[in-house]
């Protein structure tokens, strides 16, 4: 029911007492709220006159009344957090820049044959130079000594 003053929609003091007036109590907060898309809106009307439990259907109108509460409080502190930035961007002296990230160093890739980038030949065993030693890259090796190995 809404509120002859200032429109908003009330949740009535008096419980509906037939299935018709349980179904528009459940759907009048819901139908036309910007806080739930269209898609939303179409389901919930859907469900609500498919539904023929009313203990149910009572049960699902208190969720969505808490639906409203929490995306009505989400809204508030997106609202105050983008006031916030806002206030802070304008704040903020000219000639400063922001954050800008460290550049990123390149990675080190080894190339079988060479020496252990960052000094870790030093470490490397008998058998990693050996393994250096005979390594061929995939394409110079025939295919029919790939067929063997």
């Amino acid at each position: 029911m809404k509120n002859h003053v200032n429109g908003q929609v009330m949740a009535s003091a008096e419980p509906p007492t037939s299935l018709g007036e349980l179904r528009q109590h459940v759907l009048l907060p819901l139908i036309g709220n910007p806080l739930f898309s269209e898609a939303e809106q179409l389901r919930a009307n859907h469900f609500v006159h498919e539904s023929e439990d009313i203990a149910r259907l009572t049960r699902w109108g208190a969720n969505v009344l808490a639906e409203i509460a929490r995306r009505r409080a989400e809204a508030a502190g997106q609202r105050r957090h983008h006031t916030l930035c806002a206030t802070l961007r304008r704040l903020r002296p000219t000639s400063f820049r922001g954050h800008r990230p460290r550049k990123r160093e390149p990675r080190l890739t080894w190339v079988p044959g060479a020496f252990f980038p960052d000094c870790a030949d030093r470490w490397a065993g008998t058998f990693d130079r050996w393994a250096t030693a005979l390594f061929q890259p995939t394409h110079t090796i025939p295919y029919a000594q790939l067929l063997r190995r």
